[in-house]
């Protein structure tokens, strides 16, 4: 089943390398193409408009061989004549582009639009609006307006040494409103007034009519229906995969625990078999210890083994099933030793099963060890917060008993 997986997934990484590389082969194909297209042969470089220069990769061929040149293309400069004859059809481009959505400048009903250039023509843009406060810097519209504004647009476009403005005239018109919209703002108004004048008041006095509409106010109920959907999603969640989390942290530690209690349980395997028990007899005489010893996951294990070999089960498929509800190195190793003891026989097993458990005890020793190595460490962190809540307890009194 292993094999099987593997060359799966063995397949689909091969397929999925395999679309990787005609992607990346067509990208790199469509962009050959692309740069040789852009390729002159016709000893002809195009200025950019804009003002921007080029910074462009040339191959000069001749009798010398090839010679690779890097060139910055300067930007196109226009002559004053040139600026003049686009001037007047860029103007009136530009006007209806700012206008954006708006009839006339007459007219300003929503948002202008300030772009930095204008396609088509080198100009840089400028823009600037008087009164402030009224457009930003985008041609947004910041507040609402209650009364016909008028505004003074400056316009600055220039081209290298030229530069030249323009100045526009208009008026910004209050924005249509339902009558919806002008209630609200008429009572917010009122409540700010309201609120702002009399503080000296210890109540505020709320309006139960403005403009013939009677109000009637209640206080607005905080609720909690969020937070509670919230806590119900989580509960629901902790709940549905609590069996996962638990079962993984207890299947962890009960690993762990098989692992301390393996080279004690070992020896004593070993011991019994020196002294001559056959293996079916070892297993139930260490079976009979789990009365003692039920919190031991590795005796709870081997007495599910003499149950299964008490039910006609083979000794061998007993050990192995041992060896997988384990889940570790060590038993596994443990139970093949059995397995190939059992199969071809031999005396030898007891010194191999002295010396695996030896060697999983100094590995015990060792992780011992790292772990008091890595404790102090790990108690630098809490050190820190103590030490920064000392500081803190130690300087806050000293801050306020400074006058400044």
């Amino acid at each position: 089943m292993g094999r099987k997986n593997s060359g799966h997934k063995s397949i689909k990484n091969f397929k999925t390398a395999g679309i990787i590389i005609l992607l990346g082969s067509f990208l790199s194909i469509l962009l050959l193409y692309k740069s040789r297209g852009e390729t002159s042969d016709a000893d002809v470089l195009i200025r950019e408009e804009n003002g921007k220069k080029q910074s462009i990769k040339l191959v000069a061929e001749s009798e010398y061989g090839e010679e690779d040149i890097e060139i910055e293309l300067f930007s196109r400069t226009y002559s004053e004549e040139e600026i003049v004859n686009m001037k007047e059809n860029f103007l009136d481009e530009l006007k209806l582009t700012v206008l954006s959505g708006n009839s006339s400048f007459e007219e300003i009903y929503d948002d202008l639009a300030f772009p930095e250039a204008l396609e088509g023509y080198p100009f840089t843009l400028g823009y600037r609006v008087r009164p402030r406060g009224i457009v930003d810097s985008s041609g947004a519209i910041m507040n609402d307006i209650d009364e016909e504004t008028p505004i003074e647009l400056e316009i600055t476009y220039s081209l290298e040494d030229f530069e030249e403005k323009e100045t526009i005239e208009g008026f910004i018109l209050p924005q249509t409103k339902s009558e919806e919209e002008e209630f609200t703002k008429k009572l917010k108004k009122y409540l700010d007034n309201e609120n702002e004048n009399n503080r000296s008041s210890k109540t505020l006095i709320l309006p139960t009519q403005i403009n013939g509409v009677n109000i009637k106010w209640s206080k607005k109920k905080s609720t909690k229906v969020p937070a509670i959907i919230v806590l119900t999603v989580v509960c629901a969640g902790f709940v549905f995969f609590k069996d996962r989390i638990l079962s993984g942290e207890n299947e962890k530690k009960r690993r762990e625990k098989i692992i301390i209690e393996y080279p004690d349980f070992a020896v004593k395997y070993a011991l019994l078999n020196e002294a001559g028990l056959m293996h079916r007899q070892i297993v139930d005489r260490l079976a009979s210890e789990f009365e003692k010893k039920k919190d031991s996951p590795i005796y709870e294990e081997i007495y599910k083994v003499s149950l299964d070999v008490k039910g006609g089960v083979p000794l061998t498929d007993a050990l192995d099933s041992m060896s997988k509800n384990c889940g570790v190195r060590e038993i596994t190793f443990f139970v093949g030793l059995i397995n190939r003891n059992i199969k071809k026989g031999g005396r030898e097993i007891s010194a191999e099963l002295r010396k695996a458990a030896d060697e999983s005890s100094s590995e015990k020793r060792e992780k011992i060890r790292r772990k008091a190595e890595t404790a102090g460490t790990r108690l630098l962190i809490p050190m820190v917060f103590l030490l920064i809540i000392v500081f803190a307890l130690i300087m806050i009194p000293a801050f306020d008993s400074f006058s400044f």
